[in-house]
């Protein structure tokens, strides 16, 4: 593959397998961000829908984009190609299913160029659902402390790699981070299940200071939800991921772990009560509230306990 005919300000990777259906708004709003040297890497990973002769006709039109394609890689696979491939100093990353609004790395990039001790930083995100329907904003969900920031800057995370483990805060196509970073931080762990997206964000945070914002400038597409058995790869991949931080003392990685140990103890009691063992599902209920107090857990644990203790339908 060529290298770019121009030095990049920005290199913004996206990962594509067979999401033809989305592609070409992920990449059209590349062009809404108000931003010069800008280029794009697309990793298409063995897609059999038509994506590959689109992105080649597409590379004829824009000399700023670039293909490659590979087989099989995975998401964390490819990302680590497009890193290891840009030509630019920092990387903004794009889901080939989610959006950005206009200005969203114009801005980013303002910052990160005014701030050179920041290495990463990150926005809120707005779930879209396959209807096109509005399902809140990350931040919305996970409610950190900073969420009432204004939605017109960017400042610095404190505790941030602390902050990034008690909660899910860092949406893949909302990050800018300085590739050097990620070089040094050895890119996304293609070792692991799932979750590798969060690992690579707390890792990084443990390197430089972080920024946010609680700007909403990118739209993140929720697809139908996943298997059991995909939730179970997460599950066991976050437990492993937190193990690094098992034996830390201080107080902010503790307080932490304990939201992780909830949020690990509800997607259990989620999955058992979806199989219908609602014994099981009070307890890991039960396990979450003892991590985390939670009004509605304890109701949910005690709906959990009445359902496993009612008699099963006598067989006729």
């Amino acid at each position: 593959m060529s290298r770019p005919l121009f030095d990049a300000r920005v290199s913004v990777i996206i990962p594509n397998r067979n999401n033809l259906d989305t592609l070409p708004a992920a990449i059209h709003s590349i062009g809404l961000q108000q931003l010069d040297a800008v280029e794009i890497l697309v990793i298409d990973d063995g897609s059999t829908d038509g994506s590959r002769e689109w992105l080649s006709a597409m590379a004829r039109e824009l000399p700023q984009l670039r293909v490659l394609h590979t087989e099989s890689l995975g998401p964390a696979g490819a990302r680590n190609l497009g890193i290891s491939e840009a030509s630019a100093p920092i990387i903004a990353f794009l889901d080939s299913d989610d959006v950005w609004l206009r200005g969203k790395l114009r801005v980013q990039m303002e910052h990160l160029e005014r701030n050179p001790e920041i290495g990463m930083s990150f926005t809120d995100y707005r779930h879209i659902g396959p209807s096109g329907e509005d399902r809140g904003t990350c931040f919305d969900y996970w409610r950190p402390g900073f969420r009432n920031q204004p939605p017109t800057h960017f400042f610095a995370l404190e505790e941030a790699e602390a902050m990034l483990l008690g909660h899910n805060l860092v949406g893949t196509s909302t990050v800018a981070v300085r590739k050097s970073l990620l070089q040094n931080a050895n890119g996304f762990a293609t070792d692991l299940a799932s979750a590798e997206d969060w690992d690579l964000w707390l890792r990084l945070a443990a390197m430089a200071p972080v920024a946010a914002s609680t700007m909403i400038m990118t739209h993140y597409l929720m697809r139908p939800g996943s298997l059991t058995s995909r939730l179970q790869d997460r599950l066991g991949a976050i437990e492993a991921i937190a193990g690094r931080y098992r034996g830390r003392q201080d107080k902010a990685i503790r307080q932490a772990l304990r939201k992780v140990d909830a949020r690990l103890a509800r997607a259990r009691a989620e999955i058992a009560r979806k199989e219908e063992r609602h014994l099981s599902a009070a307890m890991a209920e039960l396990r979450a509230c003892c991590a985390t107090p939670s009004r509605p857990g304890l109701r949910a644990a005690a709906a959990d306990l009445v359902r496993g203790l009612q008699p099963s339908p006598a067989r006729i």
